[in-house]
């Protein structure tokens, strides 16, 4: 698994994913059956890999009773129906699996095979019992195709308000034959989240998966990627829409009214806020000094000065925007491969943050978004982590 900051799959991900592996952004793809057919998938994957990306296909077993047009287009849409109609796989269905998996991670010469996973949940040993299935027919085309099986380890809303129900889906997620992870955490609705204690279980889940000496790709990580290094994980996935920020099962179910919201304004996301302002309503009532803290670079940005006068800012360019930024802070971080560093990086980065947005409201504007929300919690949460965890650090220092 390359380490660094790789790019999550989403709606219009293909050419959006192309512009910033040639601004150098990100080390890999993750591909999406939601969000692209097969046939558009493998002629991409030629070209990710062409712009020396490595490439991944989820197969998205999280709620496998939902299928659309693009998924219907890979072998593995099959096997994900028929579970959803018996919440079982028999002897047959994985022999079909273990065929449709090999059949789509050749055809995109992927770099890796991520085990289909459903969601885990609290009380529910049979997903347990059924992922353990999905995951030795995963291994078995691995190893045929020689490339590094990743288990999939989704972490539901149900489960993780509870550190003992946590650690019993990481003690079988550890029991596997795998050759790393894929691991992602259920937050609530927030647009972020804020939780100390939720983020502290989502990185404490993390450690210990990374204690292992295996890889850990940080699924769905969105601007938590600045964590992800920091509590082990050798990578972290970032993508440009909201649904992306955090794993969330709704992504994979109807597709909800969007109602208006076409004359949104951009979102500015600043690594020195850790956030995002908006633009321009919110940057020109802020003093140049201000200003020129928070508006923080990219190729995608030119359009955007501390000038009340400059011209307008796509919302799809706000997105790029994000993703480049988020992605260089990550690759930054990535160049040391010591946990503890890494997360005093993020720590440092963190109170800048906390630092300037006391400095906006001191100024007088109350940023919208709540975009203020977490990053105080952020960081007590990876104190936390540090605090508590000491030997785990030490540990990975070790093997680092």
């Amino acid at each position: 698994m390359r380490r660094g900051p790789w790019h999550q799959f989403g709606d219009r991900s293909q050419n959006f994913v192309i512009e910033q592996l040639q601004q150098g952004a990100g080390v890999g793809v993750i591909i999406s059956p939601r969000d692209i057919g097969m046939d558009h998938a493998i002629a991409y994957s030629q070209r990710y890999h062409g712009l020396d990306a490595h490439v991944l296909f989820d197969p998205q077993f999280y709620v496998p009773g939902f299928s659309n047009t693009k998924m219907e287009t890979y072998p593995t849409n099959l096997t994900r129906t028929t579970i959803s109609q018996t919440h079982q796989i028999m002897d047959p269905l994985l022999v079909v699996l273990v065929n449709a998996l090999h059949a789509v991670n050749s055809s995109l010469s992927a770099d890796g095979l991520i085990a289909p996973a459903l969601i885990y949940e609290a009380g529910r040993p049979d997903i347990m019992q059924l992922n353990r299935r999905l995951f030795s027919a995963a291994k078995q085309v691995g190893d045929a195709l020689g490339i590094p099986t990743y288990a999939t380890v989704i972490i539901g809303n149900s489960a993780v308000a509870s550190d003992q129900t946590i650690k019993e889906i990481l003690s079988h997620a550890t029991s596997l034959n795998c050759d790393g992870f894929y691991y992602g955490f259920e937050f609530s609705s927030e647009r972020i989240p804020s939780s100390r204690e939720i983020v502290l279980r989502c990185c404490t889940g993390g450690l210990t998966l990374a204690c292992t000496g295996l890889p850990v790709l940080h699924a769905f990580a969105g601007p938590m990627a600045l964590l992800s290094l920091g509590f082990g994980a050798k990578g972290s996935a970032i993508g440009h829409f909201k649904n992306l920020w955090q794993f969330t099962r709704s992504r994979w179910g109807p597709t909800p009214d969007q109602g208006g919201g076409g004359n949104a304004p951009p979102r500015f996301f600043s690594s020195s806020l850790w956030g995002t302002i908006i633009c321009p309503d919110e940057i020109i009532q802020l003093p140049p000094t201000l200003q020129n803290q928070i508006l923080t670079h990219s190729p995608f940005s030119s359009q955007v000065s501390s000038s009340r006068s400059f011209s307008g800012w796509p919302v799809w360019d706000a997105g790029k925007h994000m993703v480049h930024t988020i992605c260089s802070v990550v690759s930054v971080i990535a160049a040391n491969s010591d946990p503890r560093t890494n997360a005093n990086s993020a720590l440092t980065i963190l109170q800048g943050a906390v630092t300037l947005h006391q400095n906006i409201a001191t100024a007088g504007l109350s940023l919208r978004d709540n975009t203020n929300a977490y990053q105080r919690n952020w960081q007590l949460a990876m104190n936390d982590l540090l605090t508590n965890h000491s030997r785990d650090f030490d540990y990975l220092a070790l093997l680092s």
